[in-house]
């Protein structure tokens, strides 16, 4: 009990000052801490040096306490940046062939086009315009569109796909000086446009001749009440080739201003 006497001597200054039970002349002696009324003393009557005087020294470190437990799940943290992209995979083996599909249905004409219709074994004139120096055979059809000026029509035909076998003894088209050996092969194509007007009654339904031929579609197309339309050249050109790089060209374009250039001469068979 000697520290607890100790403080209570320390304060004893302070309570001859703050208690009103003590009177300025008179002395007493605290011996017990029964002597004073609990809450008679608070910590700001104290001085610091007595404040350090009951300050306790600091004890042991406690056991560790057990594990609490897990708290909630926090919310989801911001997307990152995506990575690099990795090496490219080897190319894979090439799968199977697939089945060939069914046949679409057939796509509706185009206004204006008529045919084609293929031709075989058709006569080809070359010199003087009479002679036959070839047998052709191509794909044929015709396409009919308004001439600009509302005069008439004009019309296109065209040849493609286009093979000739040429005639042994005739001449060369483009060299009329020789003859063909032989009866060499080649391919060709054509576009030829002749303009139609005057009396003329045009039919877009009329059927496609099963000839080709200049004269039978007028009739079909131009002329099927007895009508005599007024049929003009307007340009044609058609090339003609083999196997040994001749080329051909018969042209006018314009007609009648002739541009042809090139032959066809002597060579082996495509075939």
């Amino acid at each position: 009990m000697k520290k607890g006497i100790v403080v209570i001597a320390a304060v004893f200054g302070v309570l001859a000052i703050t208690s009103g039970a003590f009177a300025a002349s008179d002395h007493y002696l605290i011996t017990s801490s029964s002597q004073i009324k609990k809450g008679a003393v608070s910590r700001s009557d104290l001085s610091k040096r007595t404040l350090k005087a009951l300050q306790g020294r600091d004890g042991s470190t406690g056991a560790t306490g057990p594990q609490g437990p897990a708290g909630k799940q926090g919310p989801k943290g911001a997307t990152g940046q995506a990575g690099p992209q990795g090496l490219q995979g080897s190319q894979g083996q090439q799968g199977p062939k697939g089945d060939k599909g069914e046949k679409g249905d057939r796509g509706a004409p185009t206004p204006g086009t008529f045919g084609p219709v293929h031709l075989v074994n058709r006569e080809d004139t070359g010199c003087n315009g009479t002679e036959v120096w070839a047998h052709d055979t191509d794909d044929r059809f015709y396409v009919v569109s308004s001439a600009q000026d509302g005069s008439g029509y004009l019309v296109t035909r065209y040849d493609l796909n286009g093979t000739f076998t040429a005639v042994p003894g005739t001449h060369h088209p483009g060299d009329c000086t020789s003859a063909f050996s032989s009866a060499d092969e080649g391919t060709f194509n054509g576009v030829w446009t002749k303009k139609v007007s005057g009396d003329f009654d045009y039919n877009p339904d009329a059927a496609m001749p099963a000839s080709g031929s200049w004269a039978d579609f007028i009739t079909n197309v131009f002329a099927g009440n007895g009508e005599n339309p007024t049929v003009d050249d307007v340009s044609y050109e058609f090339d003609y080739y083999n196997a040994c790089g001749d080329h051909w060209r018969d042209a006018a374009n314009p007609y009648p201003n002739m541009q042809g250039s090139g032959s066809i001469g002597d060579c082996s068979s495509l075939g």
